[in-house]
Order: structure tokens, then C-alpha cells, then sequence
């Protein structure tokens, strides 16, 4: 009798907890589902973009120093982060990126003039997003993207701004972002990307920034998760005739 009671009540709190999970558990499943069975080189945007070639060796590296001397007689420097040569087949871009009171500032060098130069603008970072894809497309819209601008879920959040957002006119819903004081291309977005993007959401549960894999939305489900098996294991205990049996056997013996 005693055994009968227990069996219920873990039939109800089964019952119960498998409904109030299993929404999440579908949810986990799918998206599980989609991560796995997608190419990821299509996510990322990378078959549709072209990669720009590899520079020349014959540059002359002592146009950062000259550059760093001429940065020092008019900003503070606090310290260096790095120094990087621009992929960029369109222009010829060294670029210095330093801190100056605890805040990270990019500094652009034109190569070909060895000077010192504004971000990108509109029509260059338009030339440069049409450059990177394969293929000749239109362009739909152009925004220049902030800090003001660009929310938690944006789809191009935690990049570097200020940027230009290149709505190009493709079956796909590309978007090319282009970092403006970075001088080159930092994201493909595209409608795989925002689907895989959405699913992501719902299997990491965080709502909110979305990449957040240690909120506690997504532990408590996982422990809630964790015991709708247990008791699911329990249940099949408590209920198992063959179990049922061979548990009378021992106690005849």
C-alpha cells in the first residue's frame, strides 16, 4: 500500500514537471536539431563573402613609428594595444589601437600617402561591403550604426561602432557591417544567421542579450530538467513488474 502511494505521487510530480519543462525540453531539441544540420560557413556568411587577398611583403613598417610620434603630439597615449596591417583590397590601411584614459581609441594610416587618416565613410565603406561579396548585388540601405543605435538583441551587437550597415539587395537579407574606424569589413549577417540567431535565444533561454549561457532562467530549467528524468527513472522503479518481481524473489529467499 505504501508502495502504491509513493507511486502516485511520483506519477503526479512527473506528470506536472514534464509538462512544465517539456516546452523548453522542444524547444532545446529542436534548436539542437537545427545547430547540428547547418552549415555554419553559411551562418557566419562566409559563402557569400570574398576574402581579400594577402598584401605585399614590401611595405615599409617604420610608417607606424612615424605615425605614433605624430599621434603623441596631439592625443594621449596611455598604452598600445597593437598595431595591424588592413585586409583591404581597396586601400593600402595600417591601423594603431591604443587606450587613452582606460578607453580604447583606433587610429587609421593611409599606406600609399604615409599619413595619418579619418575613419571610413559612407562611400567608402559601401565600396568595401560591395567588394566583399561574391558577385555583383545592389544596395538596398545604408545606416550608420552607434552606440545610441544598436540595442542588446541587435543583430550586430558587442562589435565594434561606430559602423555602417550595408542592406545588400540579395535573396539572402545580407547585411555587410563594416567598422568604420577599423577600416574593414567585421560582420555577414543574413537570414540563416538570424533564424540560427532566434534559436540560439530560446536554447540558451537568456531573452535579454542573448548570449548569456549562465543565466539563472537556463540553470534553474536544467535542474528542473535534471529531476523530470530522475523521476522518470523513479517512476519506471516504482511501476516495473519486472522489477516487481524480482524484488518479491529476493524477499522469498
Amino acid at each position: 500500500m505504501l508502495g502504491y502511494k509513493m507511486q502516485l505521487k511520483v506519477r503526479k510530480f512527473h506528470r506536472y514537471l514534464a509538462v512544465f519543462v517539456g516546452i523548453q525540453l522542444l524547444f532545446w531539441t529542436v534548436s539542437g536539431l537545427y545547430f547540428s544540420w547547418n552549415n555554419m560557413d553559411d551562418v557566419h556568411g562566409d559563402t557569400y563573402r570574398k576574402f581579400p587577398n594577402k598584401m605585399n611583403s614590401d611595405i615599409d613598417l617604420s610608417v607606424f613609428q612615424t605615425a605614433l610620434s605624430e599621434m603623441k603630439n596631439t592625443q594621449r597615449i596611455d598604452s598600445i594595444q597593437n598595431i595591424a596591417l588592413v585586409n583591404n583590397d581597396l586601400m593600402k590601411l595600417g591601423r594603431i589601437s591604443y587606450f587613452s584614459e582606460n578607453k580604447l581609441h583606433h587610429q587609421l594610416i593611409d599606406l600609399d600617402q604615409n599619413k595619418l587618416r579619418s575613419p571610413l565613410n559612407e562611400t567608402e565603406s559601401v565600396n568595401l561591403a560591395l567588394n566583399s561579396f561574391t558577385g555583383k548585388v545592389g544596395i538596398k540601405n545604408v545606416a550608420y550604426l552607434t552606440e545610441k543605435n544598436v540595442a542588446l538583441k541587435h543583430e550586430y551587437r558587442e562589435k565594434p561602432l561606430p559602423a555602417y550597415a550595408v542592406t545588400l539587395n540579395h535573396d539572402s537579407g545580407v547585411v555587410v557591417y563594416v567598422a568604420a574606424e577599423l577600416g574593414e569589413v567585421t560582420s555577414f549577417r543574413n537570414d540563416n544567421w538570424r533564424r540560427f540567431d532566434f534559436l540560439w535565444m530560446l536554447h540558451t533561454m537568456d531573452y535579454r542579450t542573448r548570449d548569456n549561457i549562465t543565466n539563472w532562467v537556463l540553470r534553474i530549467s536544467s535542474v528542473l530538467g535534471l529531476l523530470t528524468v530522475l523521476s522518470g527513472f523513479l517512476l519506471y522503479g516504482l511501476s516495473s513488474s519486472s522489477l516487481q518481481k524480482i524484488k518479491n524473489k529476493k524477499i522469498k529467499k
